[in-house]
């Protein structure tokens, strides 16, 4: 069912419903405690500078994870505290194991996994079959389309080249957008952010703010490089994704096509951005 049509149907408890409800506060207390201790950490030479990077990365995407498996879980559900725990607690596991070794990337595959087992008690990000399968085609286009122009206009501009680098250097961007940085970023801004504000306003406000907040998180990204033209980019490319994935979840009540869109144009971006 689309959520759209959920609201519709249940106006009146969903109006009931503060914005913010199921924000594991204390949790992402816990969270900024973590990965401001790592960077002390490293200040004092206790910890490397690359695992203190990881520990505030995981600490980032499992705070965007916990959030949205707290708003989106089941309202019933008594054990919400946990399960955001334990969400956060995949995305740390993934960038702590990448941070380790080449091949520990693939700790980051717990993540979507954890997602998947519990899919039925996640209804708003609509993992359970039969998934959308021409929305999904279109989130792949989508991603293709983006990811094309991307690449014609950074070599144009700015001089960079598509290339496959070696397997060990891509294989941990391939881990983190397909288990943190995509999943994260379409759990919460889509299936949490935006399903709970497209139910109280219309599709252009609410797209609108999950856009807005989707370009402050990547902007902010440290990963991102720091000169006007990526960050100008960033800002168009990642804002026309966000916009289209809204769609495609307003559409299907899904965070799969969006899921589709988010890796086919990040896997053409990590093959542009490693080589130049």
């Amino acid at each position: 069912m689309r959520p759209d049509v959920y609201a519709l149907s249940a106006p009146d408890a969903i109006a009931r419903r503060p914005l913010l409800e199921g924000t594991p506060s204390t949790l992402l207390g816990v969270l900024a405690l973590a990965a401001s201790s790592a960077w002390g950490l490293c200040a004092a030479e206790v910890l490397s500078a690359p695992l203190a990077r990881a520990v505030a990365a995981g600490a980032a995407q499992g705070a965007l994870m916990a959030t949205a498996v707290g708003w989106t879980i089941e309202s019933q559900e008594r054990a919400r505290p946990i399960w955001a725990a334990g969400a956060a607690i995949v995305a740390l596991v993934g960038a702590i194991g990448a941070a380790l070794s080449p091949l520990g990337a693939i700790a980051y595959l717990l993540a979507p996994l954890w997602f998947w087992r519990r899919r039925a008690r996640l209804p708003a990000l609509g993992l359970r079959s039969p998934y959308p399968a021409r929305l999904t085609a279109i989130g792949v286009a989508l991603g293709a389309v983006l990811g094309a122009h991307l690449t014609i206009t950074a070599s144009l501009t700015l001089g960079y080249r598509v290339g496959w680098p070696a397997l060990l250097t891509l294989l941990p961007w391939l881990g983190y957008d397909l288990g943190a940085n995509v999943l994260a970023a379409e759990c919460f801004f889509r299936g949490a952010l935006f399903d709970r504000a497209q139910r109280r306003w219309s599709f252009a406000a609410a797209a609108a703010v999950t856009t807005g907040t989707c370009l402050a998180r990547y902007l902010a990204d440290p990963l991102l490089p720091r000169t006007l033209e990526v960050a100008a980019g960033a800002a168009f490319y990642i804002g026309l994704l966000s916009v289209g994935n809204c769609w495609l979840y307003w559409r299907s009540g899904s965070v799969v096509p969006g899921l589709a869109a988010g890796v086919v144009f990040f896997i053409v971006y990590r093959l542009l951005h490693v080589v130049r």
